[in-house]
């Protein structure tokens, strides 16, 4: 409020002072809401009240703290929250807090969004341009370092923005910057003051708020931040082993405590000490049971006389006690008047906090009548107004407050109350439908709309995969397709349906959900065929390969991927066939036919456009579709035996990722660039890209090349002579790796790596283990471009473990080597025959058999007209002299 000073109003004789509403009061939650219409004396808590000074004190000296309370429905967890945060010992902090409701699982991030609405001061009212406003302005004033973060902020707050930098990135990089923007804002804040952060009901809280959680409590302890949680006790998590997180129960109030507490509500008249025997045994001590059941005692007549002075009005022989503090409210709520026990209820199936315009739109009442009812639940304190200005707006007395009276509702009367919400807020908000998709899916669900749940769920689906809330996304396509089921089956539903399982299948990919993805898609498929759409079965058939791809059905692939050029071939369309060229070349790469492979790659090169398919990075896996086609190439023709074309190749690759400035796309060419240079035996650019990398995946929060790139670290560790420690980090990092992606031909060659390094530090038999291991797997998948090398290195490691014999385990050895050149002959693979007749003619010569071994390896040497700088070239030419 605002004074005008004294001013001349007509029909008085001296001016008076005029003031104006210039903003909305400090009231967000029930708690202050409850305050500002006075509070129960608070009791019993003194010990954990002293905790939680204690641990603000180490927070604001640097030393960051996270306090969890723990404890029923009703104890007095947020009440504890309330009197600290309230005490002379947080006045120099910046307190934010937000909660969880139990509808709200599916909105990612929507705590935050709460407690960051309250940081920048937005309103209800606030349009796109004034969220902007609000927040470019407060973020800059803090720190102007913090502007790169602005766009995660919009996309929060659904403010629509123009930055094509960050719509190019790729879903997970966007989940690591917003998570980071988040961080950072509140670690900055916490150099200019000190932060109280309150996060209150985790046991609703949504998977990317977890996350965040998470990840702010892994950087508390250097920070001015005390983070408060509570929670109900079925709920887990991950801290525990922290030093610097405490976790308290609250229990019920002792005897002593709840007597005092009694005597606050009741009075001290001697004649109540047996009533308050009873309620302290029937309640055990819970405070909000106790409440309740005061309250119920007084609106039946029990007690009369005024808070803090009541007395009995009959014998307390005749006192009944609900057992539960459910049968108390249960019982309140029927006691209310007709019109306002259907106005409580009413306002639970909006939600714990109601709009009053909401209220209002789906009310049968009439503005005087609904005001006056409003009062009456205010009076009984079932309801609290939390806000008058702008809006006016109400919130549940408690969590259980509200799921009594929903569950009080019967259910034909709820289910048309739902579809009434529906009609109110699309009536009521029409240019904030984004804002409000999560909430209309669930009341067009409620009340049974099913078009609109159908409609509303896909757009909530598609909102939290953007955010890379992938849990959140999930059971929104999943609960988009149960609405699905309701409707009659036509063509436009059938429709709906592929379209939901088309942008349903990379979320189930992303968890690693590849039988559910396989089905999803299998089921899309379906539907195309009866409708006889190819356009629509073009990207069903795409993310169908895929999924066969990964889990090691490459012959499943390949079929998929010829049906897929078949499509794009009819059509013509050139980003069709880019597509369908993509999935056969990664495809018979992986399978060892290089030939078809590069056809394929020589088709992709001469139809990409980098201005044209950009925006294709999401669709193939987060990088650019001719970055990857570069890089696969170069791959492939290292494997045919053209390295220095190879390694053009992979550096051409990488400047396009460079000049595209797409930073997964970028990583995805460094790694394969670091590959290639690991075939070429080279070294020290291998360290450089591998260093090169992992900067960048520091700077991005890249993990998916972490597996890869340990591996390529323990490999540089071992070839640099200190085998223990690298094969360690090695075997650590495969086993992080498991059976995510059972066709990975990474599996083989790193197998390959590994077995070697065993060889090289005496360890024939765990190396002979890995191989096995490797080709069965290699053989079950399909995946067989590495096998040739498995092979050889099998044959190498059986002469190491014949400790200088040659028989058997030379026989052996040969026939390995053989079955590694007659592989790589079939694959037309040079380079990997060059490798296998090195090791069958260094055997030869062992065996006394010279001139058979330079003719061999002469003929396959002969044949290469690049690369003679590389690593098995050198080996072979000083090989051949040695044998001449």
């Amino acid at each position: 409020i605002g004074s005008l000073g004294p001013v001349n109003v007509k029909g008085m004789s001296e001016p008076i002072e005029v003031h104006e509403i210039t903003g909305s009061g400090p009231i967000r939650s029930r708690l202050q809401a409850a305050a500002a219409r006075g509070l129960t004396r608070f009791v019993g808590r003194n010990a954990e009240l002293d905790t939680l000074r204690q641990t603000l004190e180490k927070a604001n000296s640097g030393q960051g703290q996270v306090v969890a309370l723990v404890g029923e429905p009703g104890v007095g967890k947020s009440r504890l929250f309330w009197e600290f945060t309230h005490s002379r010992h947080t006045v120099n902090c910046l307190i934010l807090e937000s909660s969880s409701v139990s509808y709200g699982k599916a909105t990612a991030y929507l705590p935050i969004i709460d407690l960051l609405k309250d940081y920048f001061d937005i309103e209800e009212r606030d349009d796109e341009r004034k969220i902007r406003e609000k927040v470019t302005g407060k973020l800059l004033a803090l720190d102007m370092s913090l502007e790169p973060s602005l766009p995660a902020f919009f996309a929060l707050f659904d403010a629509a923005f123009e930055d094509q930098q960050w719509k190019n990135l790729d879903p997970p990089e966007r989940r690591r910057r917003t998570l980071d923007a988040i961080k950072r804002l509140l670690l900055r804040e916490s150099q200019v003051q000190p932060l109280l952060l309150i996060f209150e009901d985790l046991h609703w809280i949504d998977s990317e708020t977890q996350a965040f959680i998470d990840s702010l409590i892994e950087s508390l302890p250097t920070a001015r931040i005390l983070l408060l949680v509570n929670y109900r006790p079925e709920y887990r998590h991950v801290w525990g082993n922290k030093t610097y997180y405490s976790q308290l129960r609250i229990d019920p109030l002792p005897p002593e405590s709840a007597v005092e507490l009694l005597g606050a509500v009741l009075g001290n008249d001697a004649v109540l000490q047996p009533l308050k025997q009873l309620l302290i045994e029937r309640t055990e001590g819970n405070p909000f049971f106790l409440e309740e059941s005061v309250r119920t005692l007084v609106e039946t007549g029990v007690l009369i006389g005024e808070r803090g002075d009541y007395r009995l009005a009959g014998p307390i022989e005749s006192t009944e006690v609900p057992a539960t503090v459910q049968a108390v409210l249960a019982a309140r709520i029927d006691r209310l008047s007709p019109e306002e026990k259907r106005l409580l209820q009413t306002a639970s199936v909006i939600g714990k906090d109601v709009p009053f315009v909401l209220l209002q739109a789906i009310s049968d009442q009439s503005e005087e009548e609904l005001r006056r009812s409003l009062n009456c639940l205010q009076a009984a304190e079932f309801l609290y107004e939390t806000s008058l200005f702008p809006d006016l707006e109400y919130t549940f007395k408690h969590a259980l407050t509200h799921e009594v009276a929903y569950g009080s509702v019967l259910q034909e009367r709820r289910r048309v109350l739902h579809a009434r919400i529906v009609e109110a807020i699309q009536d009521l908000y029409p240019d904030r439908i984004t804002e409000y998709v999560e909430s209309l899916a669930h009341h067009a669900s409620r009340g049974e709309r099913w078009e609109q749940a159908v409609n509303y769920f896909h757009q909530a689906a598609t909102k939290a995969m953007a955010r890379s809330a992938t849990p959140e996304a999930i059971a929104c396509f999943e609960q988009a397709l149960e609405a699905l089921e309701h409707l009659p089956d036509t063509r436009k539903t059938v429709e709906q349906d592929i379209n939901i399982r088309v942008d349903f299948g990379p979320a189930l990919i992303a968890i690693g959900g590849f039988p559910a993805a396989a089905d999803n898609y299998t089921q899309a498929r379906a539907q195309c065929e009866r409708l006889g759409d190819t356009a629509q079965l073009f990207p069903v058939l795409w993310g169908l390969a895929r999924v066969h791809d990964i889990q090691g059905e490459l012959s499943v692939g390949r079929g998929l991927g010829e049906e897929l050029l078949k499509i794009a071939q009819r059509t013509q369309e050139p980003a069709l066939l880019l597509e369908a060229r993509h999935q056969l070349w990664a495809n018979m790469a992986e399978r060892g036919d290089l030939t078809s492979s590069w056809a394929h790659l020589e088709q992709g090169f001469a139809l990409y456009d980098p201005e044209k398919h950009r925006h294709h990075a999401f669709l193939y896996g987060g990088h650019d579709p001719g970055v990857c086609c570069g890089y696969h190439a170069a791959e492939v023709l290292w494997l045919l035996g053209y390295p220095d074309q190879a390694l053009r190749k992979s550096e051409d690759s990488l400047a396009l990722a460079n000049k595209l400035s797409h930073a997964s796309t970028k990583s995805f060419a460094l790694f394969r660039a670091a590959m290639l240079r690991q075939y070429c035996g080279d070294n020290a650019a291998v360290l450089a890209r591998v260093e090169e990398v992992m900067k960048l995946a520091a700077e991005q929060g890249f993990l998916r090349w972490q597996v890869q790139l340990n591996v390529l670290q323990g490999w540089l560790l071992a070839e640099q002579g200190h085998y223990d420690a690298g094969i360690a980090q090695i075997c650590e990092a495969l086993a992080r790796q498991g059976e995510r992606r059972a066709s990975s031909r990474w599996h083989s060659h790193f197998a390959v790596m590994l077995g070697d390094v065993y060889r090289k530090s005496g360890q024939a038999a765990r190396g002979l283990n890995v191989i096995s291991d490797a080709l069965a797997r290699a053989r079950q998948t399909e995946c067989c471009v590495y096998e040739a090398e498995l092979h050889r290195i099998k044959g190498e490691l059986l002469l190491q473990s014949g400790a200088g014999s040659l028989e058997p385990t030379g026989r052996e050895a040969e026939a390995c080597f053989q079955d590694a050149i007659n592989i790589s002959r079939r694959q037309e693979a040079k380079s990997l025959e060059l490798r296998a007749v090195m090791s069958l003619s260094r055997l030869r010569r062992q065996q006394g058999k010279k001139d058979e071994a330079r003719r061999i390896l002469a003929e396959v040497y002969g044949w290469f007209a690049e690369g003679f700088d590389t690593a098995d070239l050198k080996a072979a030419k000083a090989l051949l002299e040695e044998l001449s």
